[in-house]
């Protein structure tokens, strides 16, 4: 589904997914509730709508569960001028899981997904438990790269809790979206360095809510990415010949995934 406005940001909205009790999803209200927008909403506020429509209409569905994904399509530039219609698809997506219960009880998840950062310096893989299969050494240069999953749960719980601020939750995802990447990367002109993935999975969670008060909990995913030395042979040396750290072979497979889960009295710790 998609939402034009003239010389404003072009948002794509994609429900996934909506269930309640014996009731089919009527796709055709989707669009209608979408027409009667007459303002700038975000995605939480557009299934919020959404399931209050379906909560109140019909007398026999006690809850409606909306998701969300917003695609980022970027205005396009052209010889340095932003172009009135041409758009090109970025990367990470917008989500959002909302819980509407008759009675006006709320759930509101959002997320990122798809962030995919990469620093080339500042970066290593040390202080980990060994024993004596471990083969891994430990080193304080590597490449660092990951594709952030996150999610994150706003204390309202209920539809009057919600705030009045337009674009509130546009507003916010914004703002975790780029205090994760800040802290991923640390200052412009140094960076911050990283000894793990868990470490700085850590730290992104934990800048999160002491930064924004409103967020209850974030759960923060990372694969951890490789990019490897590449080592040849040659004729002349039958040895492996390791190059001068110029040239890295990307792999998908075999990589660990980190994951947690932290809220605000963990935060505290």
């Amino acid at each position: 589904m998609l939402k034009r406005r003239s010389l404003s940001p072009l948002h794509i909205f994609q429900p996934l997914f909506w269930s309640w009790r014996s009731q089919a999803w009527p796709r055709e209200l989707v669009y209608v509730k979408a027409k009667e927008c007459s303002e700038l909403l975000s995605v939480e506020d557009f299934a919020i709508i959404l399931g209050k429509h379906f909560t109140t209409f019909y007398p026999h569905v006690t809850a409606a569960l909306i998701k969300i994904v917003e695609k980022p399509w970027e205005r396009v530039i052209i010889d340095g001028q932003p172009h009135n219609h041409g758009f090109k698809l970025g990367s990470e997506k917008h989500t959002t899981e909302v819980t509407v219960r008759k009675g006006g009880d709320l759930h509101v998840t959002s997320g990122i997904e798809g962030l995919a950062l990469l620093k080339t310096t500042q970066s290593g893989f040390e202080g980990f438990i060994r024993d004596k299969y471990t083969l891994l050494p430990e080193t304080r240069e590597r490449i660092l790269a990951t594709e952030v999953s996150a999610s994150w749960t706003y204390p309202f719980g209920c539809l009057s809790h919600i705030p009045v601020k337009p674009l509130y939750f546009t507003e916010r995802y914004l703002g975790v979206k780029n205090l994760l990447t800040k802290t991923f990367f640390g200052p412009p002109n140094g960076g911050v360095y990283s000894p793990s993935v868990q470490s700085t999975l850590y730290f992104m969670a934990k800048d999160v809510l002491s930064r924004f008060l409103d967020i209850a909990s974030i759960q923060l995913r990372m694969p951890n990415l490789h990019f490897l030395p590449v080592n040849l042979q040659s004729k002349d040396n039958p040895t492996m010949v390791k190059f001068n750290n110029d040239v890295y072979l990307p792999t998908d497979e075999p990589h660990g995934t980190i994951e947690a889960t932290m809220n605000r009295a963990m935060s505290k710790m």
